[in-house]
């Protein structure tokens, strides 16, 4: 016994330091194990979400909760805006569902007699027998439209020849009460096959009855003469039409117009005279307009999804 503790007072240094080393790599052992164990946690953690990643990558993604109702919203809105559009621009053309050719044969002669009428009452030259680009149908013996087809080409035919009519009825009356000269050309799109509607080149084909489309369009064609003026005035009318014309293009060929500085000595011959003097200053104007119509909304399916 007394060996051993003169033998530690004589070690003493080295038996502290083999302590202190003994307790140090304790330490760095103990170190080492909960570094190994923190890494194959980690490693664990990769390996599944790298296992998720590619099993999303495998799957079609699925909208959230949340991106559903973004999507919800936004349709809700765009429905809201279109209907207002609709509530400012719709005044559709609809023929009778019973209406037969002869019909709109009927309706096509009480429009010209009303447009000459009109035309005569507001000295606008129209040529004689003028038929507002329905030449095909016109004349002593009309001729019957859509005959020999079927019954639902008919009904298109006659919807499309009807929507022509009242369009042309309703361009032709803005014309004359804003005092155009002359009107010397109405042209139409053909709706049915064969046949030339309006002289000159045909214009493009008509609008098809898609009940998908977001518009349908029919397009016309007037020329007419009348003074600068009374230009301004007929572009006006048409923005205020109840219904939607949409000037396409306008050709324009006449005189230069006059100058401040000039100035129109009265006619010595009286107004007949002064008349004739300004028709020789009018504007010779070729005009597209298209008639834009907004199908009606369908009404929502009893029982949709939400």
């Amino acid at each position: 016994m007394n060996l051993n503790l003169k033998w530690l007072k004589q070690h003493v240094l080295a038996v502290g330091f083999i302590a202190a080393f003994v307790i140090v790599l304790g330490i760095l052992v103990w170190l080492q194990q909960a570094a190994a164990s923190k890494r194959a946690e980690i490693d664990g953690s990769l390996q599944e979400a790298q296992s998720n990643y590619e099993h999303l990558l495998q799957q079609k993604p699925t909208p959230t909760r949340e991106v559903i109702d973004v999507i919800r919203q936004d349709r809700e809105q765009l429905a809201q805006l279109y209907g207002q559009l609709l509530s400012n621009v719709t005044h559709t053309i609809e023929a009778s569902s019973d209406m037969r050719p002869v019909d709109f044969l009927q309706l096509m002669a009480a429009s010209f007699a009303g447009l000459h009428q009109a035309a005569s009452a507001a000295n606008v030259k129209v040529p004689d027998g003028f038929a507002f680009g329905f030449d095909r149908y016109a004349g002593p013996v009309p001729t019957i439209p859509a005959r020999g087809l079927s019954p639902d080409e008919t009904k298109r035919t006659l919807t499309l020849l009807v929507k022509q009519l009242n369009a042309i009825d309703q361009i032709s009356l803005l014309l004359i009460s804003n005092r155009v000269h002359e009107i010397n050309l109405v042209r139409r799109a053909e709706v049915e096959p064969g046949g030339m509607g309006s002289p000159g080149e045909p214009l493009e084909p008509a609008m098809k009855i898609d009940p998908n489309a977001l518009y349908q369009v029919l397009p016309f064609e007037f020329q007419f003469k009348c003074s600068g003026d009374a230009l301004r005035d007929v572009l006006n009318s048409l923005a205020r039409a109840d219904l939607f014309f949409a000037v396409r293009k306008i050709q324009v060929t006449g005189p230069a117009p006059a100058t401040e500085k000039t100035v129109l000595a009265p006619s010595p011959l009286g107004p007949v005279a002064a008349a004739a003097e300004s028709s020789k200053n009018d504007l010779t104007v070729t005009m597209r307009i298209d008639l834009i119509e907004f199908p009606a909304p369908k009404p929502a399916k009893k029982g949709a999804s939400a």
